[in-house]
């Protein structure tokens, strides 16, 4: 299984640790009594729902680590695992997917303009959060895109229609925009 950072961390960002581990465990003020040595006192602390650490058994690890190491799976399986629970493509869902997102047309788009995506993220990063962008490349449920489509559509001088067309004529769309200008 192949993943990126940015992937892992949207995952982690969509799986905060506090509420996976309140499945295994009750979560009082971010304490715990820790479901691995089964200690009676809440000896296991979380840090800003990211990492938690066990002060009777010493066990210290993430959300991902966590459900690896609570449910005795390998790790890819544990991104597989907590992906599937939040709505998230897996880098092999995205490859094997048939559906055209809107993400696939903004790269599309970029590409014909000859332009970098990662150039217009960064004029756009003031206006979408990064987690409305991570959203956006892998959620299986799309966000709210008016913003962002407002502002490609004045970057690019495209219509709406762009954004609600067949996967088939969408590049005859760019074709026939292109040959008008």
């Amino acid at each position: 299984m192949f993943v990126n950072i940015e992937l892992l961390e949207f995952i982690r960002m969509k799986n905060p640790l506090s509420s996976v581990i309140s499945e295994y465990a009750e979560v009082k003020n971010e304490r715990c009594k820790c479901p691995f040595c089964h200690s009676h006192i809440y000896a296991m602390h979380l840090f800003r729902d990211k990492i938690f650490t066990c002060f009777h058994c010493g066990k210290s690890c993430d959300v991902l680590g966590f459900v690896s190491k609570i449910e005795n799976i390998p790790f890819a399986d544990a991104v597989k695992k907590l992906a599937e629970s939040s709505g998230i493509y897996t880098l092999e869902e995205l490859e094997q997917k048939k559906v055209f997102r809107f993400w696939d047309r903004f790269l599309l788009l970029c590409e014909f303009h000859w332009i970098s995506a990662d150039s217009v993220l960064k004029e756009l990063e003031h206006k979408l959060s990064k987690e409305c962008i991570l959203s956006l490349k892998y959620s299986k449920t799309e966000p709210d895109t008016d913003l962002f489509e407002s502002s490609l559509c004045r970057k690019f001088g495209i219509q709406k229609e762009f954004w609600n067309a067949d996967s088939d004529n969408i590049m005859n769309y760019l074709v026939s925009r292109k040959e008008t200008l």
